[in-house]
């Protein structure tokens, strides 16, 4: 028996902004109206001004492009440079007070270009063929002691050069046989949905644009919400080298084949008569993804962001036709493969080059990472700003990186702030979910005590940026899964409790989290796509257990300041030892759905194959298959469903939910259940009158209730959820079901879940716009 054991503690106060880092603005605005984006104003008037000063900056930022080009020519900065025009704190009455001009040339190109000399030799240029270069270290902005040296024990004299920079190896590079296949990446099952860091609608990029991204100055580009106002100057991105692209032309972030981002600019060589144009068109694609990467917001979490090639990944660089400098302009087409935040952001695209509409060139597996500038400290921990700004406009604690470290990254000592060595040796920590299940962006203010202290009051609150069209919405026919209100609920309550000291619990043995039961009540019915959603957790409770510990806590989630859900829940830290102790919620005793308990089968009962039913689902969200519906069975008399399916090792949520410890995740468990009651709804003629679109959304009002005593692994072989109606209610039109329901693990019942509130409406719109 889990005894509780709570104690009474005084919160500290909230966290302030540290000196040098003051109060930001917010950061909510749209940027600029943009031709051929529909205006949000109404009226043609709107539509005319904001024109007139999109072309007034556009103008501003062309002037400010010729100003740069003179200061150049008069400056004469060494080939390949530009001269960054920088500040340095707040502007003086005189002006800004500039920084040390800094020359920055493109060290990718320089290096690659080095690279082409020693493979060609002596040799004319081919200008066809293809290379293979491996990046071992990154390429620092101005390398000045390059030289190419053949690989220690090549096979043949220039096969293999190793690029140095001062005796340090940069590069490896190699001839790449035309007859060798390079690899194909395969499309996933299901993409990973490329959420960005901040929003912005910016779909193309002029010239003048690309200039002013490459001084920094990404707000005016993007919108307010790149705004790093009241960061000191270290701390802002390093300036990007020359621009090689001319323009943008389309940017869509969930275009390609890997729905990762489809990018298409042009550009004209600039390498001089007897320069190999190679190490140029990789240099033009760099860019390319660089733009992608600040695009999707990733510099805002890395103070000083810097870019480099993506180390020990080797790229395909192939040549198709010989490229001039005089030649037709290029046109570059990128198809972002994979992206991702750990260790630090990183993407990785495929890029066909063209000119005259013919192929030029094709780029395989070219990647590049961002990361912190020198001395920066990027330690995770409760009470110390960052450089990420919240959607409030305050300075974040924890920012994108440190919750997609919790998910998948590894944790070391250091990167633990204020924390002395926990030790761990252990492989499995508690996590947060991975990819498309994390459902947590940033954490912003804290109250907390010292390390491991757990004391009953400490509360943090965090923040997750819903997309505009979630994958757990899309699927699930158009309305907020009871899946995802759980999981928004839910994972903020295992960071807290792994930054207050239980990362460092039983370093040496395993340590899973686990929720082990809560309650849900939705306060408001509200459209939470596209909006920020605040999620406030407070720790009521800590319990010591033998081998683990238990923590209970109250969360609230809001969004415009106002909160629309509210509950409680309790979750177990748990080494291996204690979780074999669990044995149901039947105390080991198998006791089977109520339809195999019947001694004859019910008269009225009907087998459904549910799989092909898009109203319940489908996707991720399609979790029911075979089913039987018994009208008016059940333990209230009013209806019953059971549904079946199998364990596969495959099934999605096993690679997501956790990283080493996967999981199929109750809140999936909760939401068949969800899903039966709506497949009895539809299957029992109880909501003909709405079809042929139904709308299924959880009651306003209604608390739903959970306990899970069991988990379902991938060795598992089946799963069962049954449903028993307790009541139907019609509001005019509207239907509401009231329900409860058990899963089953193989032959144990595991999940309860009690008031499940259902309430089906039409999804056809009235004359006024409102749902029927």
């Amino acid at each position: 028996m889990m005894e509780e054991l709570t104690f009474e503690g005084v919160p500290l106060g909230e966290l302030t902004a540290p000196p040098g880092l003051p109060p930001a603005q917010q950061a909510s605005e749209a940027p600029p109206v943009r031709p051929g984006i529909p205006a949000t104003t109404t009226g043609e008037l709107s539509v005319r001004m904001a024109e007139r000063i999109q072309r007034a900056h556009a103008s501003v930022l062309d002037a400010h492009r010729a100003i740069s080009a003179w200061q150049i020519a008069r400056t004469a900065p060494v080939d390949g440079t530009l001269d960054i025009p920088w500040t340095n704190g707040p502007d003086s009455p005189d002006g800004p007070t500039p920084l040390t001009r800094r020359e920055v040339c493109d060290g990718v190109a320089a290096v690659l270009g080095t690279a082409a000399s020693a493979l060609r030799g002596d040799g004319p240029d081919p200008g066809i063929g293809a290379v293979q270069v491996t990046w071992r270290s990154a390429v620092s902005d101005a390398p000045t002691a390059l030289d190419a040296q053949p690989a220690p024990g090549a096979q043949s004299l220039g096969t293999e050069w190793h690029i140095r920079d001062g005796g340090r190896v940069v590069a490896v590079v190699t001839p790449h046989p035309q007859t060798s296949p390079w690899p194909q990446r395969p499309a996933p099952r299901y993409p990973r949905e490329p959420r960005p860091l901040a929003r912005t609608s910016v779909d193309r990029l002029s010239a003048a644009e690309l200039d002013a991204l490459a001084v920094g100055d990404f707000a005016s580009v993007f919108g307010a919400a790149f705004d790093q106002r009241g960061l000191p100057p270290e701390a802002l991105p390093a300036p990007w080298p020359a621009r090689m692209l001319e323009e943008v032309t389309a940017i869509e972030p969930c275009g390609g084949t890997y729905a990762q981002g489809l990018l298409r600019a042009t550009a004209h060589v600039t390498a001089d008569e007897g320069t190999e144009v190679w190490p140029r068109l990789v240099a033009m694609a760099t860019e390319l993804l660089r733009v992608y990467a600040f695009h999707r917001g990733f510099h805002l979490c890395l103070p000083g962001a810097t870019t480099s090639p993506v180390t020990e990944r080797p790229v395909l660089v192939e040549t198709l036709q010989a490229v001039t400098p005089r030649h037709t302009p290029l046109h570059l087409e990128m198809e972002v493969a994979e992206l991702g935040m750990v260790p630090r952001p990183y993407l990785i695209g495929n890029c066909r080059i063209t000119a005259g509409g013919r192929p030029a060139a094709r780029l395989r597996d070219l990647g590049i990472a961002l990361c912190e500038g020198p001395g920066a400290d990027l330690a995770i921990g409760l009470d110390r700003a960052t450089c990420r700004k919240s959607a409030a406009g305050e300075w974040a604690v924890g920012s994108e990186l440190h919750t997609a470290i919790a998910a998948e990254g590894e944790y070391e000592a250091q990167m633990l702030h204020g924390v002395p060595d926990p030790h761990v040796t252990a492989q499995v920590r508690p996590r947060l979910p991975r990819g498309d299940m994390l459902m947590v962006d940033r954490w912003r203010v804290a109250q907390a005590d010292a390390w491991r202290e757990y004391r009953t009051g400490s509360s943090y609150t965090c923040e997750y940026d819903m997309p505009q069209d979630p994958w757990y919405i899309r699927e699930n026919a158009g309305t907020l899964p009871q899946l995802a209100l759980m999981e928004l609920a839910l994972q903020p309550m295992g960071l807290l409790s792994g930054l207050l000291g239980v990362l460092g619990e039983h370093p040496d043995q395993d340590l899973s989290c686990r929720n082990l039961e809560g309650s849900t009540r939705l306060l408001r019915d509200v459209d939470l796509r596209a909006t920020t959603i605040e999620q406030h957790i407070t720790l009521t409770s800590h319990t010591a257990l033998p081998g683990g510990l238990m923590h209970r806590y109250d969360f609230t989630l809001s969004t415009d300041g106002a909160p629309f859900c509210a509950g409680r829940a309790v979750h177990g830290f748990l080494t291996p030892e204690l979780m074999a102790e669990q044995q149901g919620l039947d105390g080991g005793r198998h006791v089977p759905p109520w339809l195999d308990r019947c001694p004859t089968a019910p008269a009225r009962m009907r087998p459904l194959d549910l799989r092909e039913d898009t109203r319940l689902g489908h996707g991720r969200m399609a979790l029911l298959e075979d089913a039987v519906l018994v009208p008016g069975g059940g333990e209230h008399g009013a209806g019953y469903l059971l549904c079946t399916k199998p364990v596969r090792p495959d099934d999605w949520y096993f690679e997501q939910h956790f990283f080493r410890d996967p999981v199929m995740p109750g809140s999936a468990g909760v939401q068949m259940l969800y899903q039966a009651v709506h497949a009895y709804a539809l299957h029992s003629g109880l909501v003909d009158h709405l079809l042929p679109h139904p709308r299924f959304a959880n009651t306003v009002g209604e608390e739903v209730r959970w306990t899970y005593r069991g988990q379902i692994l991938r060795h598992h072989q089946q799963v069962r959820g049954e449903v028993h109606i307790r009541e139907v209610r019609r509001d005019g039109e509207a239907v509401r079901l009231l329900a409860e329901g058990s899963v089953w693990r193989d032959d144990l019942r595991i999940y309860q879940v009690d008031n499940i509130a259902v309430r089906v409406t039409s999804a056809r719109r009235n004359t006024s716009g409102e749902a029927g």
